[in-house]
């Protein structure tokens, strides 16, 4: 008898803590406050210089990336990549309108 409430005993514990993991692990990949395997480190405030006329068209997030889509005032399009990681501006791409 005391074999069988030894038994039932460990069954209990190993079934809350096999509970409290659970939680743990769901908490942690749905925003429970652990960071995912993606998140990186908080950058802050980015201050980029927009080119003189240009106005903000929109704004995509995409694979980690910021990309900031310019109207200028020429017709063309300037589209500045920021990654998102860390707040750097990692590239231009200016598109010029055919003349």
């Amino acid at each position: 008898m005391q074999i069988l409430k030894a038994l039932v005993i460990g069954m209990g514990i190993l079934i809350v803590a096999g509970m409290a993991i659970l939680v743990y692990g769901i908490g942690s990949r749905f925003g429970g406050g652990v960071a995912g395997k993606d998140a990186g480190p908080a950058f802050g405030t980015i201050r980029a210089a927009l080119p003189a006329g240009a106005t903000v068209a929109s704004v995509q997030i995409q694979d980690g990336s910021a990309l900031v889509h310019l109207a200028m005032p020429d017709g063309g399009v300037q589209i500045m990549v920021f990654r998102l990681s860390d707040g750097r501006q990692t590239g231009t791409i200016e598109l010029q309108p055919q003349r």
